[in-house]
């Protein structure tokens, strides 16, 4: 069973789980499992199969002959007695006519359709891997959102209790609490309110994003698209690089690897479509030829002496005798067309290195940055919060202080999901960039 084939069960097996659950509550998804429906459900990838299907059946049409024409025909029927044997030269003709391609027209016109058809395999390969990037990293914005919007929701119940005592404070005239604190808590609850709503918001919108790619299934089944039943697990994502380049490779090296890339071979490909369709309009250079056979029978004479029937043989020839101002510009259209094709290869090359040494820089950064998280800024702002509150509860601290270095921690919580969803998408898009055309793919 292929990688394919056992992607494709899972993902059905994944729709029905969300059919039958979907009345009770919304089924939370993973990374992997969201990426194989989606490769599962994506309609192009069946609509490539048709078209590489529809390729080979033109490539097998486009190698015939054309149909040969029969003709038949009363010839030379005097018009005064409309006798068929009075006349020598009336006959009843029967005829059959072929034409012939100019020089290799048709192998080469079957061969473009061959090589259209095996496009196919390398757009597939490229639009996998460019699904599993962009359904990723859809995946990994809205683990964000929902990360955040959770860790704000747990700290908005501290900040209330903070508002509370405050107030509280304030109204028995307790400690060193004033207006403006109270005044200070319920401006930061607000604007915690506010986040939420802001982040419900683009929870709902990355979900929405993300049911086109899962909602085939349904839409079979209901007809309706419930973004309510895309809900996203709380497992943080995992993605690890696939390869990677070798930090010391040179510039050549480097170049020959992103060669195997799907968009770059699929460019190669193209090229060599379009060398076919420079050597199919090189073809109109060469004469095209016909080649016909008939057979009149005649009657007998008015003696009824038999008339010998007569047959004919012909052969017809076109030349580009007198002008080429035609041919010429087919060609070098054709030929405009391949450095066309070979400047935009080249172009994708460069695009592709250009990105790679882009993300992995960021990914070095983004690496260096939750380790500095992790290891100072979290136990830092933690240790000052707790600091602050302790310093608050013996009257000996201020309330504003407290406040604030709350704001401190939460924030460096949310950055800390922040950089790794990221760093994340940034792996993503590596393994997009590193995707590799296999021997037996090319």
């Amino acid at each position: 069973m292929t990688t394919d084939h056992k992607a494709r069960l899972r993902s059905w097996g994944l729709a029905a789980s969300l059919l039958l659950s979907s009345s009770i509550h919304a089924a939370e998804l993973t990374l992997e499992q969201v990426v194989d429906q989606a490769l599962a459900n994506d309609i192009w990838l069946s609509s490539s199969h048709h078209n590489e299907t529809a390729k080979r059946a033109m490539a097998d049409a486009a190698g015939a002959l054309p149909d040969p024409k029969i003709s038949l025909a009363l010839a030379n029927m005097p018009t005064d007695s409309f006798d068929f044997g009075q006349e020598g030269m009336t006959q009843f003709a029967l005829g059959i006519s072929q034409m012939l391609p100019r020089g290799d027209t048709l192998e080469l016109k079957e061969q473009r359709f061959s090589q259209e058809a095996h496009l196919q395999p390398l757009m597939r390969l490229e639009r996998r891997a460019q699904v599993r990037m962009q359904v990723s990293q859809l995946w990994i914005d809205a683990w964000r959102a929902r990360e955040s919007l959770t860790l704000i929701q747990r700290n908005r119940r501290l900040f209330k209790q903070l508002e509370d005592v405050a107030t509280s404070s304030y109204m028995v005239g307790l400690g060193k609490t004033q207006q403006q604190d109270v005044v200070r808590a319920q401006l930061e609850l607000t604007q915690l309110e506010d986040k939420i709503s802001r982040l419900d918001l683009q929870y709902d919108t990355l979900r929405g994003r993300l049911s086109e790619w899962l909602a085939a299934a349904r839409e079979r089944s209901t007809g309706l698209v419930d973004v309510a039943a895309v809900e996203i697990a709380a497992q943080p994502p995992a993605l690890v690089l696939d390869r990677q380049l070798q930090s010391e490779s040179g510039e050549d090296s480097r170049a020959r690897f992103f060669l195997q890339h799907p968009s770059v071979v699929l460019f190669d490909r193209q090229i060599e479509v379009a060398q076919t369709d420079i050597r199919l309009a090189e073809q109109s250079y060469k004469p095209a030829w016909g080649v016909s056979a008939s057979y009149g029978y005649r009657g007998d004479d008015p003696m009824g002496q038999d008339r010998a029937d007569l047959f004919s043989l012909g052969v017809s020839m076109e030349v580009p005798l007198f002008s080429t101002r035609r041919q010429d510009g087919e060609v070098a259209s054709a030929a405009s067309r391949a450095e066309v094709v070979r400047t935009e290869r080249l172009l994708k090359l460069r695009q592709l290195l250009a990105a790679h040494d882009t993300s992995m820089a960021a990914l070095q950064r983004l690496n260096e940055r939750l380790s500095l998280y992790r290891k100072q800024l979290l136990p830092q702002t933690a240790q000052a919060a707790e600091a602050a509150l302790n310093a608050y509860t013996r009257d000996v601290g201020d309330f504003a202080e407290v406040v604030r270095a709350r704001i401190a921690e939460l924030n460096a919580r949310l950055a800390e999901i922040e950089i790794m969803a990221e760093q994340q998408k940034q792996v993503a898009q590596l393994n997009y960039l590193m995707t590799q055309v296999r021997q037996e793919e090319m």
